[in-house]
């Protein structure tokens, strides 16, 4: 048990930690520019889940679905200053949702339900259902497809949900001769404080399939094509074209390339915006001249 006295402690060097790293842009992954790049990393770990899900790997467990848990469910300053200093609970809580993974094939469909487990103290519920065109659940020849559909809530204690669905069909993979094109019909990350208000709703899709090559996570590569992302509170689209998104065996992002595109709408309206991927579920966003690094909470190491 941490006494009081510990806790201040705990909580005056979270803020001297905070503070020390004032002089460089970091984004929680919540703001505007952070649920740009966050968009990118959902895209990634869901064309990443589908080329798993039709493979001989698909009854291992995958990354989990949600890297971190936003602040606005995380409850007081205090008690993020504390879990800041000791991550233990939430990574030995983690635990349990690591254990659902995806179901046998039955009716061309494999099922991952992730039922209530606990990430720290959220609670996360839902499912995720991968549909084939193979009665196999495989994607092994020019021409089979899985489509990716997403339902899941993560639910704070103190209240307050992020949610994330897939309207508009979710993201189908077909594969190719070189490797698979990847159609985004929807997928939607709506954010909603403990009080009720919607702090973002962000919606992205593709205009054209996403070119992509190589076969497995040692070389999957997206080599061209645009995601479109919808900040639809703060209203206005982002079109970022992908150049040599490039996957590494251990993680379920790509962990090096560019996306650059234009912001059409809202207050920046004709500016540039941009995402370098830096590292494994790391990232540089630039919307017009301001850059700021992000955490992309669906994109990590895996085993």
């Amino acid at each position: 048990m941490i006494s009081r006295r510990g806790s201040e402690l705990l909580l005056a060097l979270a803020i001297t930690m905070t503070a020390a790293g004032g002089c460089r842009k970091m984004s929680t992954g919540d703001d505007e520019t952070g649920q740009i790049g966050n968009a990118v990393g959902e895209a990634m770990a869901s064309l990443d889940e589908s080329v798993s899900g039709g493979s001989a790997t698909a009854m291992l467990p995958l990354p989990l679905p949600f890297k971190r848990t936003p602040d606005q469910l995380r409850g007081p300053m205090w008690r993020r200053a504390i879990d800041a200093v000791i991550p233990s609970a939430y990574a030995a809580d983690a635990k349990s949702c690591w254990t659902p993974m995806f179901s046998a094939c039955s009716g061309s469909q494999r099922t991952k339900d992730y039922g209530s487990c606990n990430l720290g103290l959220a609670t996360l519920s839902g499912t995720v259902t991968l549909d084939f065109t193979s009665p196999l659940c495989l994607i092994a020849a020019d021409g089979d497809a899985v489509t990716r559909t997403a339902d899941l809530t993560l639910t704070g204690l103190y209240g307050g949900t992020l949610q994330v669905t897939a309207p508009g069909g979710g993201q189908t993979l077909t594969r190719t001769a070189n490797g698979f094109t990847y159609a985004v019909g929807g997928m939607e990350r709506v954010l909603t404080g403990p009080g009720g208000r919607k702090i973002f709703d962000i919606a992205t899709s593709t205009t054209a399939p996403i070119v992509v090559t190589g076969s497995s996570r040692a070389d999957l590569t997206i080599v061209s094509g645009s995601f479109v992302i919808d900040h639809k509170l703060a209203g206005y689209t982002v079109t970022l074209t992908a150049n040599n998104l490039a996957w590494t065996s251990t993680c379920n992002c790509a962990s090096s390339g560019t996306l650059t595109g234009m912001v059409a709408g809202g207050k920046h309206d004709g500016k540039t915006a941009s995402v370098m991927i830096t590292a494994c579920g790391e990232a540089e966003v630039t919307l017009d001249t301001e850059t700021v690094s992000v955490s992309l909470d669906r994109c990590a190491t895996t085993m």
